[in-house]
């Protein structure tokens, strides 16, 4: 009982360690979670931002290509419109530069338009990988939060339950040890080697002869005081039966099922159990400690047979 004590306390000092680390794990696992949610709404608030910033260069694009065709139009207008040109001047010279000069005005805006985007993208693609990952790492966070108070509430429940154990062990076994000094105190004076045997006086009276009498106590008187002698050692006999009769029932009542298993073949031979019985008893026992066992159906009446000794033991 001690020893199972013992394996009892270390086993829930083991568990509230476990607890206690659980517990600090999981105050960490939330404080990364803060972190990575705080992290996530800036990120998130610079990403709302640089897209503000991208569609306000994106409309500014927009009316600067705009501005751009109104003036490659107004050129275009105006290098079709007829030039007043003195006598003796070649107006070709004038076209070439025009041309040449809107041909670099559009390779230089073609080039702008290219670097802007590929700038775009490039801010783009970061900005949401970088949100990809926070979210994924904020599902881990939050599963791995999950899985730790899952662990706790089941370290918990298993530490409440060994507890309740404990405290049963402690109350039954301070009531045990009283009760069994107390019936070996009661049974010791009963013995028949402890106190005076009835027989004692017979000698005696058959060594003084009654007055009368030359050969002191007759044969009947004799046999009587034998009966006598007889029948009280039966009855003390009985006695100390029956105190060890009920405290083996009570340590039987009292004790965990595999104590009790051990205790079978004891309480059967004091209450003259029949095979039948022995193993119905068992039996009970065995579904009692099993998970998966099937309830043993008791074959007809049980029911102790006191009349004589025990039929069919092997």
């Amino acid at each position: 009982m001690s020893a199972s004590l013992q394996e009892a306390e270390q086993e829930v000092c083991r568990l509230t360690e476990q607890v206690e680390e659980k517990e600090a794990e999981l105050r960490r696992l939330r404080e990364d979670l803060q972190a990575a949610r705080s992290s996530f709404s800036s990120l998130q608030a610079e990403w709302e931002e640089f897209r503000h910033q991208t569609e306000e260069r994106e409309r500014e694009r927009e009316r600067e290509r705009e501005r751009e065709r109104e003036r490659e139009r107004d050129a275009q207008i105006t290098a079709q419109e007829p030039l007043p040109q003195p006598d003796g001047l070649n107006s070709c010279p004038a076209k070439v530069g025009v041309c040449d000069l809107q041909g670099e005005v559009e390779s230089l805006t073609m080039q702008l338009q290219e670097a802007e985007v590929c700038v775009c993208e490039q801010n783009g693609v970061v900005a949401i990988g970088d949100l990809d990952q926070l979210q994924n790492t904020n599902k881990e966070l939050e599963q791995q939060l999950g899985e730790k108070n899952k662990t706790i509430k089941q370290l918990q429940q298993r530490l409440a339950e060994l507890k309740r154990t404990l405290q049963k062990e402690l109350k039954l076994k301070p009531d045990s040890d009283s009760d069994n000094r107390d019936k070996l105190q009661e049974a010791r004076p009963e013995r028949p080697s402890d106190r005076p045997s009835a027989e004692a006086p017979v000698p005696a009276l058959a060594a003084t002869p009654a007055p009368g009498s030359a050969q002191g106590l007759s044969p009947a008187m004799h046999s009587s005081l034998t009966r006598v002698t007889n029948s009280s050692d039966l009855m003390d006999t009985r006695e100390i039966n029956f105190e060890y009769l009920k405290h083996v029932v009570l340590k039987f009542m009292s004790s965990r099922e595999t104590e009790a298993y051990q205790l079978i073949r004891a309480v059967s031979v004091l209450l003259h159990f029949t095979r039948e019985e022995e193993d119905m008893l068992k039996q009970t026992l065995e579904y009692k400690m099993s998970w998966f066992g099937s309830k043993p159906t008791p074959r007809g009446i049980v029911r102790p047979s006191i009349s004589g000794a025990p039929s069919g033991w092997s």
